[in-house]
């Protein structure tokens, strides 16, 4: 190396060296946001922003005192069941008894389909009939009219059915640092006696999905444990081989003699929309079909696989759960455009759950909280959702996440907070999709600072983890191939 390299190599060397060993925050001593900024390494902060997409939440967006948000989000999460264990400690933690009228330790199943959203459902307003399977299994079971995604991405759907969080700036908490061993619902079903199982049509290195269910305590199979596939793209194989190898994973865990608790992340809903032949009939060409033939697949193999499980020695002992991630696509001028989070849910098993709709509003987070309700068995954990069946149906709220805005709505207002410590206040009419702006509600612009910030800084300070009696089952019990 000539000698005019020497010293750019250098340099790169000390710089990557200071990255990688010294800490961001390692001369942060004060509460002097600036003096802090000051010291920070400089380079590390540059590097961590860009692999995390973190930023600054107290510099960036609205806070508060964390003890005044605390008690607010106490006394907000009082209004649902349970007795909260660990307030003196920071921590919500909530027992909840085991009931009498529950349907017991039954099998959960867990599918989340890929940009699902109601937009394409006859039971939510669609004058096309682009999901025959699902209207027709929901109105057999529990379905929720309204019923909301909190963030744009399959990531932020996964974060809010397993952790119960609200989805808090910028990237979900599958992606931050510190994603290991946070509260999440398997914790809570293995401290029940269950298996927990995450299955992937793909392959699971993407968004950290392997890693993060892995490391909770979740037996992991994504595409490189799928051998019979029809089909496949680039985003995994063919619905239809996902749910015949959930079908056959789910004869061997039955065989086993204990219950279990899984989740299925499909994929085919997604461009470039391309699928096996043979399906022209029903709509679904191999290609260039785009989103309507999209919607159609994953309806009809969602069809199939409900329909198939009837055979099964498990099924009648089985709830199943069929949720979006989150709807197909984000459209209009709105911040939060509320009516593209709309996505179709349902909790079915012919055996034990008798038809209904319900008209509650019901948010992701809000499903680990309603379905352990309906087991009726006694659990404990800090989420921040609520049993949509049994929490009081007014004065509840969802909480959304789009690109760096973060919002709270309740009773037909929507605060939307945003970069610069922005908070704006509008009206939202949910009939018309209309908004229009409002004058600041001071009570719920500060609840919603307090649920925000007390959930990003439990989770960034590794405070958001499994209760004691659930936790012990976490550490080890899961595998990540």
């Amino acid at each position: 190396m000539s000698r005019r390299w020497l010293v750019p190599a250098a340099w790169l060397a000390a710089v990557a060296l200071a990255a990688a060993f010294w800490n961001t925050d390692l001369l942060d001593r004060g509460d002097n946001r600036v003096e802090n900024e000051l010291v920070q390494n400089g380079i590390s902060s540059f590097f961590r922003a860009a692999l995390t997409s973190e930023i600054d939440y107290h510099a960036n967006y609205l806070s508060a005192d964390p003890q005044e948000n605390f008690r607010l989000v106490a006394e907000s999460l009082a209004r649902g069941a349970g007795r909260f264990t660990r307030l003196t400690e920071g921590r919500l933690d909530r027992e909840f008894p085991g009931s009498a009228d529950g349907l017991g330790r039954l099998n959960v199943v867990l599918v989340s389909s890929e940009s699902f959203g109601a937009e394409f459902s006859r039971l939510y307003g669609s004058s096309r009939d682009l999901t025959p399977n699902f209207d027709r299994i929901a109105q057999e079971g529990l379905w929720f009219r309204h019923a909301y995604a909190s963030g744009t991405r399959t990531v932020r759907g996964l974060e809010a059915f397993t952790a119960s969080i609200p989805p808090i700036p910028t990237v979900s908490i599958l992606r931050r640092p510190g994603f290991e061993h946070v509260a999440n619902w398997g914790a809570v079903m293995r401290s029940l006696g269950y298996r927990t199982s995450f299955l992937y049509g793909g392959y699971g290195y993407f968004d950290n999905m392997n890693a993060f269910f892995g490391d909770n305590g979740f037996e992991v199979e994504d595409r490189r444990a799928i051998e019979h596939v029809r089909f496949e793209n680039i985003w995994g194989v063919a619905d239809e081989d996902l749910f015949d190898h959930a079908l056959g994973y789910y004869d061997r865990l039955h065989a086993d003699g204990k219950p279990f608790f899984s989740i299925i992340m499909t994929t085919s809903n997604h461009k470039p929309f391309t699928f096996r032949e043979g399906l022209e009939a029903e709509g679904i060409p191999p290609e260039g079909g785009g989103r309507a033939a999209g919607v159609r697949y994953a309806d009809y193999a969602l069809g199939k696989f409900l329909d198939a499980a009837r055979s099964h020695a498990w099924f009648d002992d089985t709830i199943f759960v069929v949720a979006a991630d989150h709807g197909a696509r984000v459209y209009g001028a709105e911040e939060i455009p509320l009516r593209t989070y709309e996505i179709p849910l349902m909790i079915w098993s012919p055996k034990h759950v008798p038809p209904r709709r319900v008209d509650t509003l019901m948010t992701q987070i809000d499903l680990a909280p309603t379905v352990l309700g309906l087991l009726g068995l006694p659990y404990e954990a800090p989420f921040f959702g609520q049993d949509a069946l049994r929490a009081p149906a007014e004065g509840r709220v969802a909480f959304f996440n789009h690109n760096h805005d973060v919002a709270i709505y309740r009773d037909g207002e929507l605060v939307v907070f945003g970069l610069g410590r922005r908070a704006e206040t509008y009206r939202y009419d949910p009939g018309s999709d209309r908004y229009s702006p409002a004058p600041p509600d001071p009570a719920l612009e500060r609840l919603g600072i307090a649920y925000f910030q007390t959930a990003y800084e439990l989770f960034e300070s590794g405070r958001y983890l499994p209760s004691e009696t659930t936790g012990q089952a976490v550490a080890g019990s899961g595998s990540s191939p």
